[in-house]
Protein backbone atom coordinates (compact mmCIF):
# COMPACT_ATOMS: atom_id res chain seq x y z
CA UNK A 1 0.00 0.00 0.00
CA UNK A 2 1.32 3.54 -1.01
CA UNK A 3 0.06 6.96 -0.25
CA UNK A 4 2.07 9.91 -1.53
CA UNK A 5 2.10 12.96 0.67
CA UNK A 6 1.63 15.74 -2.33
CA UNK A 7 4.13 19.05 -1.77
CA UNK A 8 5.60 19.27 -5.43
CA UNK A 9 9.30 18.76 -5.38
CA UNK A 10 9.10 17.57 -1.63
CA UNK A 11 6.50 14.81 -2.43
CA UNK A 12 7.13 11.69 -1.00
CA UNK A 13 5.44 8.39 -0.19
CA UNK A 14 4.56 6.43 2.88
CA UNK A 15 4.65 2.64 2.22
CA UNK A 16 2.78 -0.05 4.47
CA UNK A 17 4.54 -2.91 4.70
CA UNK A 18 4.53 -6.10 6.59
CA UNK A 19 8.12 -6.70 7.01
CA UNK A 20 10.99 -4.69 5.45
CA UNK A 21 12.08 -6.87 2.49
CA UNK A 22 10.66 -4.08 0.14
CA UNK A 23 12.80 -1.38 1.88
CA UNK A 24 15.61 -1.54 -0.52
CA UNK A 25 14.12 -0.82 -3.59
CA UNK A 26 12.16 1.57 -2.06
CA UNK A 27 15.07 3.64 -1.35
CA UNK A 28 16.79 2.41 -5.04
CA UNK A 29 13.83 4.45 -6.82
CA UNK A 30 14.43 7.44 -4.99
CA UNK A 31 17.99 6.93 -5.56
CA UNK A 32 19.24 7.70 -1.93
CA UNK A 33 22.60 7.56 -0.81
CA UNK A 34 24.00 4.26 0.16
CA UNK A 35 25.64 4.96 3.40
CA UNK A 36 25.14 6.95 6.09
CA UNK A 37 23.47 6.42 10.07
CA UNK A 38 20.53 4.68 11.29
CA UNK A 39 19.53 6.51 14.59
CA UNK A 40 17.40 4.57 16.93
CA UNK A 41 16.94 3.21 20.67
CA UNK A 42 19.93 0.24 22.34
CA UNK A 43 16.60 -1.71 22.97
CA UNK A 44 15.32 -1.51 19.63
CA UNK A 45 18.60 -1.96 17.39
CA UNK A 46 18.86 -5.36 19.85
CA UNK A 47 15.58 -6.87 19.19
CA UNK A 48 14.53 -5.85 15.51
CA UNK A 49 17.78 -3.95 14.33
CA UNK A 50 20.24 -6.91 12.85
CA UNK A 51 17.03 -7.97 10.41
CA UNK A 52 16.64 -4.23 8.82
CA UNK A 53 20.25 -3.91 8.98
CA UNK A 54 21.04 -7.08 6.77
CA UNK A 55 18.12 -6.67 4.41
CA UNK A 56 20.02 -2.76 3.79
CA UNK A 57 23.48 -4.27 3.71
CA UNK A 58 22.45 -7.55 1.29
CA UNK A 59 21.18 -4.46 -1.25
CA UNK A 60 24.34 -2.57 -0.92
CA UNK A 61 23.40 -0.07 2.09
CA UNK A 62 25.84 0.59 4.48
CA UNK A 63 24.84 2.29 7.59
CA UNK A 64 26.07 2.74 10.94
CA UNK A 65 23.95 2.67 14.61
CA UNK A 66 23.63 5.48 16.58
CA UNK A 67 21.36 5.15 20.04
CA UNK A 68 19.91 7.69 21.77
CA UNK A 69 17.92 7.11 25.61
CA UNK A 70 14.26 6.01 25.07
CA UNK A 71 13.09 8.63 26.71
CA UNK A 72 10.89 11.86 26.00
CA UNK A 73 13.86 13.75 27.88
CA UNK A 74 16.00 13.12 24.98
CA UNK A 75 14.24 15.28 22.52
CA UNK A 76 17.26 17.74 23.54
CA UNK A 77 19.68 20.10 21.92
CA UNK A 78 22.52 17.92 24.31
CA UNK A 79 21.03 15.08 22.01
CA UNK A 80 21.17 16.60 18.29
CA UNK A 81 24.49 17.71 19.09
CA UNK A 82 25.76 14.47 19.95
CA UNK A 83 24.64 13.07 16.66
CA UNK A 84 26.24 16.16 15.07
CA UNK A 85 29.55 14.92 16.00
CA UNK A 86 29.11 11.62 15.01
CA UNK A 87 28.08 13.10 11.45
CA UNK A 88 30.87 15.40 11.39
CA UNK A 89 33.19 12.58 12.45
CA UNK A 90 32.28 10.94 9.22
CA UNK A 91 33.63 13.40 6.51
CA UNK A 92 34.48 10.78 3.98
CA UNK A 93 30.80 10.43 3.66
CA UNK A 94 29.93 12.90 0.61
CA UNK A 95 25.62 12.76 1.74
CA UNK A 96 25.00 10.60 4.17
CA UNK A 97 21.34 9.19 4.62
CA UNK A 98 19.60 9.23 8.16
CA UNK A 99 16.88 6.84 9.07
CA UNK A 100 15.03 7.41 11.97
CA UNK A 101 14.74 3.60 13.78
CA UNK A 102 12.33 4.05 16.27
CA UNK A 103 9.33 6.42 17.63
CA UNK A 104 8.52 10.19 17.65
CA UNK A 105 11.22 10.54 19.98
CA UNK A 106 13.99 9.17 17.41
CA UNK A 107 11.76 10.58 14.75
CA UNK A 108 11.73 13.98 15.61
CA UNK A 109 15.60 13.73 16.96
CA UNK A 110 16.85 12.32 14.35
CA UNK A 111 14.84 14.84 11.62
CA UNK A 112 16.23 17.69 13.32
CA UNK A 113 20.03 16.51 12.88
CA UNK A 114 19.17 15.94 9.19
CA UNK A 115 17.98 19.15 8.97
CA UNK A 116 21.03 21.04 10.15
CA UNK A 117 23.85 19.17 9.34
CA UNK A 118 25.09 20.31 6.28
CA UNK A 119 21.80 22.61 5.98
CA UNK A 120 20.10 19.74 5.42
CA UNK A 121 20.43 16.00 4.34
CA UNK A 122 17.65 13.28 2.99
CA UNK A 123 16.19 11.48 5.72
CA UNK A 124 13.83 8.30 5.78
CA UNK A 125 11.19 7.43 8.95
CA UNK A 126 11.44 3.97 10.30
CA UNK A 127 8.80 4.44 12.65
CA UNK A 128 8.47 1.32 14.97
CA UNK A 129 5.12 2.56 17.03
CA UNK A 130 1.84 3.17 16.02
CA UNK A 131 1.67 6.61 17.32
CA UNK A 132 4.85 7.42 14.71
CA UNK A 133 3.68 5.14 12.09
CA UNK A 134 -0.14 7.07 11.97
CA UNK A 135 1.19 10.67 12.84
CA UNK A 136 3.93 12.11 14.02
CA UNK A 137 6.81 10.48 10.84
CA UNK A 138 4.13 12.36 8.65
CA UNK A 139 3.95 15.82 7.61
CA UNK A 140 8.57 16.89 8.59
CA UNK A 141 8.30 18.94 12.01
CA UNK A 142 11.13 18.19 13.53
CA UNK A 143 12.63 19.13 16.69
CA UNK A 144 13.34 19.13 20.65
CA UNK A 145 11.91 20.25 23.65
CA UNK A 146 13.50 22.81 25.69
CA UNK A 147 12.55 24.12 29.42
CA UNK A 148 10.04 26.63 28.40
CA UNK A 149 8.61 24.17 26.70
CA UNK A 150 7.36 21.27 23.97
CA UNK A 151 8.82 20.84 20.80
CA UNK A 152 9.74 25.09 21.06
CA UNK A 153 13.00 24.55 18.57
CA UNK A 154 12.96 22.67 15.67
CA UNK A 155 12.74 22.75 11.84
CA UNK A 156 10.70 21.49 8.91
CA UNK A 157 12.46 19.23 7.25
CA UNK A 158 10.17 16.38 5.17
CA UNK A 159 11.54 12.82 4.93
CA UNK A 160 12.05 11.38 1.85
CA UNK A 161 9.95 7.96 2.23
CA UNK A 162 7.62 7.19 5.34
CA UNK A 163 8.46 2.96 5.79
CA UNK A 164 6.03 1.89 8.40
CA UNK A 165 6.10 -2.37 8.84
CA UNK A 166 3.11 -2.61 10.44
CA UNK A 167 4.41 -6.37 11.89
CA UNK A 168 6.33 -4.92 14.16
CA UNK A 169 3.26 -3.00 16.12
CA UNK A 170 2.52 -6.79 17.61
CA UNK A 171 5.65 -6.15 19.64
CA UNK A 172 4.30 -2.85 21.25
CA UNK A 173 3.30 -3.27 25.19
CA UNK A 174 0.09 -2.48 26.12
CA UNK A 175 0.89 1.07 27.26
CA UNK A 176 2.81 2.24 23.73
CA UNK A 177 -0.60 0.45 21.94
CA UNK A 178 -2.94 2.58 23.66
CA UNK A 179 -0.88 5.81 23.13
CA UNK A 180 -0.70 5.29 19.93
CA UNK A 181 -4.73 4.72 19.35
CA UNK A 182 -5.35 8.20 21.14
CA UNK A 183 -3.98 10.06 17.98
CA UNK A 184 -6.24 7.07 16.05
CA UNK A 185 -9.27 8.25 17.78
CA UNK A 186 -8.31 12.04 17.30
CA UNK A 187 -8.33 11.38 13.47
CA UNK A 188 -11.91 10.03 13.98
CA UNK A 189 -13.08 13.22 15.59
CA UNK A 190 -11.29 15.91 13.30
CA UNK A 191 -11.76 13.99 9.81
CA UNK A 192 -13.32 10.86 9.65
CA UNK A 193 -16.83 9.22 11.57
CA UNK A 194 -16.66 5.82 10.06
CA UNK A 195 -12.78 5.39 11.42
CA UNK A 196 -14.57 6.54 14.50
CA UNK A 197 -17.49 4.15 14.57
CA UNK A 198 -14.93 1.11 13.50
CA UNK A 199 -13.06 2.22 16.75
CA UNK A 200 -16.33 1.72 18.52
CA UNK A 201 -17.30 -1.37 16.83
CA UNK A 202 -14.00 -3.72 17.25
CA UNK A 203 -12.23 -2.39 20.23
CA UNK A 204 -11.08 -5.90 20.98
CA UNK A 205 -9.65 -6.06 17.61
CA UNK A 206 -8.11 -2.35 17.92
CA UNK A 207 -6.55 -3.43 20.76
CA UNK A 208 -4.78 -6.13 20.01
CA UNK A 209 -3.35 -4.82 16.85
CA UNK A 210 -4.81 -7.77 14.82
CA UNK A 211 -3.68 -7.32 11.09
CA UNK A 212 -7.05 -6.71 9.47
CA UNK A 213 -7.86 -3.84 12.12
CA UNK A 214 -4.34 -2.17 11.99
CA UNK A 215 -4.03 -1.90 8.46
CA UNK A 216 -7.92 0.01 8.57
CA UNK A 217 -5.78 2.25 12.12
CA UNK A 218 -2.94 2.77 9.75
CA UNK A 219 -4.12 3.17 6.20
CA UNK A 220 -6.66 5.86 7.20
CA UNK A 221 -5.29 7.87 9.68
CA UNK A 222 -1.79 8.14 6.57
CA UNK A 223 -4.12 9.17 4.28
CA UNK A 224 -5.73 12.07 6.56
CA UNK A 225 -2.66 13.02 7.48
CA UNK A 226 -0.98 13.02 4.31
CA UNK A 227 -4.17 15.03 3.27
CA UNK A 228 -3.92 17.94 5.66
CA UNK A 229 -0.20 18.31 5.21
CA UNK A 230 -0.20 18.57 1.34
CA UNK A 231 -2.91 21.34 2.07
CA UNK A 232 -1.10 23.38 4.58
CA UNK A 233 2.88 21.87 4.76
CA UNK A 234 3.99 24.44 7.11
CA UNK A 235 1.40 25.57 9.50
CA UNK A 236 0.08 28.46 8.49
CA UNK A 237 -2.74 28.52 6.47
CA UNK A 238 -5.11 26.51 9.71
CA UNK A 239 -6.01 23.25 7.94
CA UNK A 240 -2.93 21.97 9.60
CA UNK A 241 -4.06 23.37 13.20
CA UNK A 242 -6.80 20.83 12.98
CA UNK A 243 -4.23 17.88 13.86
CA UNK A 244 -3.83 19.66 17.23
CA UNK A 245 -7.08 18.84 18.64
CA UNK A 246 -6.29 17.41 22.33
CA UNK A 247 -3.02 19.27 21.90
CA UNK A 248 -3.50 22.53 23.65
CA UNK A 249 -4.14 20.98 27.15
CA UNK A 250 -2.08 17.87 26.04
CA UNK A 251 1.30 19.44 25.79
CA UNK A 252 0.82 21.50 28.97
CA UNK A 253 0.17 17.97 31.06
CA UNK A 254 3.01 16.74 29.33
CA UNK A 255 5.46 19.67 30.31
CA UNK A 256 3.77 19.90 33.54
CA UNK A 257 4.69 16.01 34.21
CA UNK A 258 8.24 16.77 32.98
CA UNK A 259 7.61 14.18 30.33
CA UNK A 260 7.49 11.31 32.72
CA UNK A 261 4.10 11.03 34.51
CA UNK A 262 2.12 10.69 30.86
CA UNK A 263 2.52 9.19 27.44
CA UNK A 264 2.09 11.75 24.74
CA UNK A 265 -1.25 9.85 24.03
CA UNK A 266 -2.41 9.68 27.67
CA UNK A 267 -2.26 13.47 27.78
CA UNK A 268 -3.77 13.94 24.43
CA UNK A 269 -6.53 12.00 25.55
CA UNK A 270 -7.50 14.07 28.30
CA UNK A 271 -6.70 17.16 26.44
CA UNK A 272 -9.25 15.52 23.84
CA UNK A 273 -11.93 15.20 26.43
CA UNK A 274 -11.27 18.67 27.94
CA UNK A 275 -11.58 20.07 24.73
CA UNK A 276 -14.92 18.54 23.48
CA UNK A 277 -16.34 19.52 27.19
CA UNK A 278 -14.74 23.31 26.35
CA UNK A 279 -16.98 22.76 22.92
CA UNK A 280 -20.11 21.79 24.24
CA UNK A 281 -19.91 25.01 27.50
CA UNK A 282 -19.24 27.34 24.61
CA UNK A 283 -22.44 25.83 22.30
CA UNK A 284 -19.92 24.24 19.44
CA UNK A 285 -21.12 20.92 19.81
CA UNK A 286 -23.65 18.85 21.98
CA UNK A 287 -23.27 17.10 25.21
CA UNK A 288 -23.49 13.49 22.84
CA UNK A 289 -20.34 14.02 21.29
CA UNK A 290 -19.08 14.76 24.79
CA UNK A 291 -19.94 11.58 26.02
CA UNK A 292 -18.84 9.00 23.12
CA UNK A 293 -15.49 10.50 23.01
CA UNK A 294 -15.34 10.13 26.85
CA UNK A 295 -16.67 6.34 26.45
CA UNK A 296 -14.08 5.21 23.69
CA UNK A 297 -11.32 6.65 25.57
CA UNK A 298 -12.36 4.69 28.43
CA UNK A 299 -12.85 1.53 26.61
CA UNK A 300 -9.55 1.47 25.16
CA UNK A 301 -7.75 1.99 28.75
CA UNK A 302 -6.76 6.03 28.37
CA UNK A 303 -7.18 8.76 30.91
CA UNK A 304 -10.06 11.24 30.17
CA UNK A 305 -8.73 13.58 33.47
CA UNK A 306 -5.71 14.38 35.00
CA UNK A 307 -5.96 13.38 38.62
CA UNK A 308 -3.65 14.34 41.71
CA UNK A 309 -2.20 17.54 39.12
CA UNK A 310 -1.77 21.29 39.92
CA UNK A 311 -4.05 23.13 37.70
CA UNK A 312 -2.42 26.22 38.12
CA UNK A 313 0.92 24.52 37.34
CA UNK A 314 -0.32 23.31 33.81
CA UNK A 315 -2.48 26.54 33.30
CA UNK A 316 1.40 28.38 33.32
CA UNK A 317 2.65 25.63 30.88
CA UNK A 318 0.03 26.33 28.65
CA UNK A 319 1.09 29.81 28.47
CA UNK A 320 4.28 28.84 27.34
CA UNK A 321 3.18 26.51 24.59
CA UNK A 322 3.63 27.67 20.66
CA UNK A 323 -0.27 27.60 20.61
CA UNK A 324 -0.71 30.69 22.65
CA UNK A 325 -1.15 32.95 20.50
CA UNK A 326 -1.74 36.97 21.24
CA UNK A 327 -2.05 36.31 24.59
CA UNK A 328 -4.55 33.37 24.38
CA UNK A 329 -4.43 29.72 24.16
CA UNK A 330 -5.43 28.44 20.81
CA UNK A 331 -8.31 25.41 20.79
CA UNK A 332 -9.42 22.46 18.22
CA UNK A 333 -12.56 22.28 19.49
CA UNK A 334 -15.18 19.31 17.15
CA UNK A 335 -18.84 20.92 16.01
CA UNK A 336 -19.45 17.24 14.87
CA UNK A 337 -17.93 14.27 14.05
CA UNK A 338 -15.57 15.16 11.11
CA UNK A 339 -15.53 18.47 11.86
CA UNK A 340 -13.51 20.91 14.08
CA UNK A 341 -13.42 24.59 14.56
CA UNK A 342 -9.52 26.41 15.69
CA UNK A 343 -10.34 29.07 17.91
CA UNK A 344 -8.74 31.68 20.39
CA UNK A 345 -12.13 33.41 21.65
CA UNK A 346 -12.82 31.83 24.47
CA UNK A 347 -13.46 33.79 27.67
CA UNK A 348 -11.07 33.06 30.84
CA UNK A 349 -13.36 31.89 32.64
CA UNK A 350 -14.27 28.97 30.31
CA UNK A 351 -11.00 28.00 30.37
CA UNK A 352 -10.63 28.02 34.15
CA UNK A 353 -14.09 26.30 34.69
CA UNK A 354 -12.66 23.41 32.27
CA UNK A 355 -9.59 23.37 33.82
CA UNK A 356 -10.58 22.66 37.14
CA UNK A 357 -12.69 20.00 35.67
CA UNK A 358 -10.13 18.37 33.95
CA UNK A 359 -7.23 18.36 35.82
CA UNK A 360 -7.79 17.54 39.38
CA UNK A 361 -5.71 18.20 42.13
CA UNK A 362 -3.74 20.61 44.58
CA UNK A 363 -5.28 23.84 43.76
CA UNK A 364 -2.95 26.09 42.03
CA UNK A 365 0.02 24.62 42.45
Amino acid sequence: MTITVRLGARSYPILIADSYRGLPAALARLRLPREGWLVSHRALVARHGRALRRVLLEAGWHVRVLTIPESETAKSLATVERLLRAFAGARRMRTPLVLAFGGGVVGDVAGFAAAVYRRGVPYVQLPTTLLAQVDSAIGGKTGVDVSAGKNLVGAFHQPRLVYNNVSLLRTLPPRQRRSGLAEVIKYGVIADPALFRYLEEHPAECLALEPRAVRVLVERSCRIKAAVVAKDERDVRGARAALNFGHTLGHALEAAGRYRRWTHGEAIAIGMCAAAALAADAGYCDEGLVARLVRLCRRYGLPTHAQRTAWGAVAAAMRLDKKFVRGRPRWVLPRRLGRVVVTEALRPAQITRMLRRSVRGSGTG
